[in-house]
C-alpha cells in the first residue's frame, strides 16, 4: 500500500495595496503634523510680534511718539525661541516724531537675545526726513533755510546788508556725518541780487560765507550709543544711516536719547 505525500502550495504574497495604504496614511499624518507645526509657528510669531510692538511703544522716550511695527525673521520662530535668540528683527515706524520733528525710522537688528539684559549682536537703522523737518534741526545764519539739492549737496540762501543795500546770496556745500555730528561744508557762494555794485570787491565777503563749516549735533534725536555712519541727500529728503554696537534693549536704553555736550 503506497502512501502519497501532498505538499501544500506556497501562500500567495500579501497584496501590495494594503502596505501602500499604510504608507500613504503615514505620509498624510506627517503632512498634517507639519502643517500644524507651521501654523503654530506662524501664530506664536504673530502674537510675539504684537507683544513686542506694544512693549516698545510703551517704552519710547517722552520726546518720541508714533506706532511701531515689528517683524521677527528667521525660518522657525519656535526653534529660535528655544535657542534663546532671533536671527533678525525689523522695526518700522514710518510716521514717528522725535522732539516734534517728523521722521521715518527703519531698524534692522541681528542676533537679538530673548534675554533683554544681554546686548544685541548688531543694529543698523535709518532715519529719513523731508526738507521741512531738516530745517527744524539745522540752524543757519540769519534767516537762511537749507535746501536738499540731491547727490549729497545742499544749499541755502540769505540776505546781508552792505552800505544800506540788501544783498541776496546763495551758498552751496557738501554734507558729511560722523558719530553724532552732521557737518555742512560750504564750498561756493554767489550773489542772487544786488550785483549792480560792481565797484565793490565782494570777494572777501563771499569768501567769508564759505569759510567756516556748520556743525549740527543730532545726538538728542538718537538713542544713546547710536552713531551716524553716513548721510544720504536726495532731492528734498535726507536719510541718516545709523549703527549701534553692544546695544541692550532694556527699558532704560529705549527711554533715553543722547545729549549734545
Amino acid at each position: 500500500m503506497s502512501s502519497e505525500h501532498h505538499v501544500a502550495p506556497p501562500a500567495p504574497p500579501a497584496p501590495r495595496r494594503h502596505s501602500l495604504r499604510w504608507l500613504w496614511w503615514l505620509i498624510g499624518v506627517l503632512v498634517v503634523l507639519a502643517v500644524l507645526v507651521v501654523v503654530a509657528d506662524v501664530g506664536i510669531r504673530a502674537y510675539a510680534e504684537g507683544q513686542a510692538e506694544t512693549q516698545i511703544e510703551s517704552q519710547l522716550p517722552d520726546a518720541v511718539e508714533g506706532d511701531v511695527t515689528v517683524q521677527i525673521g528667521g525660518f522657525s520662530f519656535l526653534t529660535q525661541l528655544i535657542a534663546g535668540h532671533f536671527d533678525e528683527v525689523q522695526l518700522d515706524a514710518p510716521q514717528l516724531t522725535v522732539n516734534g520733528v517728523p521722521v521715518a525710522a527703519h531698524v534692522l537688528a541681528r542676533d537679538v537675545p530673548t534675554d533683554l539684559s544681554r546686548p544685541v549682536g548688531d543694529i543698523e537703522a535709518s532715519l529719513s526726513m523731508d526738507q521741512a523737518a531738516v530745517n527744524d534741526i539745522v540752524e543757519l545764519p540769519g534767516d537762511a533755510e537749507l535746501a536738499l539739492d540731491g547727490d549729497g549737496s545742499v544749499s541755502y540762501e540769505g540776505t546781508l546788508s552792505i552800505l544800506g543795500v540788501e544783498l541776496g546770496y546763495r551758498v552751496t556745500g557738501q554734507v558729511t556725518a560722523s558719530g553724532t555730528d552732521v557737518v555742512i561744508q560750504p564750498q561756493k557762494a554767489s550773489l542772487t541780487q544786488g550785483s549792480n555794485l560792481v565797484d565793490l570787491d565782494l570777494g572777501p565777503l563771499l569768501g567769508g560765507l564759505t569759510k567756516d563749516p556748520i556743525t549740527v549735533c543730532v545726538a538728542s534725536y538718537l538713542p544713546q550709543g547710536a552713531e551716524v555712519d553716513s548721510l544720504e541727500i536726495t532731492d528734498g529728503r535726507a536719510t541718516a544711516h545709523l549703527t549701534a554696537r553692544d546695544f541692550v534693549l532694556s527699558e532704560d536704553s529705549l527711554k533715553n536719547l543722547g545729549s549734545c555736550g
